[in-house]
């Protein structure tokens, strides 16, 4: 029966979201600090790749 001794967290986090700070609200639960830059930095790797890939092609250049 775990489920209903659990604390609520709803009012915890509603207060932590609602605050009148200046952090964006997808930085202000502690996980995605974390995750946010990971995933920035795996598209910003592939992005790179491709013009990398699209300007070889564009030029001609084989391997």
């Amino acid at each position: 029966m775990s489920l209903i001794n659990r604390p609520n967290p709803v009012p915890h986090l509603q207060r932590l979201y609602q605050t009148n700070t200046h952090v964006p609200i997808y930085l202000k639960k502690g996980g995605d600090k974390v995750i946010l830059p990971v995933f920035v930095g795996l598209i910003a790797i592939g992005l790179a790749g491709s013009l990398y890939g699209a300007t070889k092609m564009a030029r001609g250049v084989k391997n």
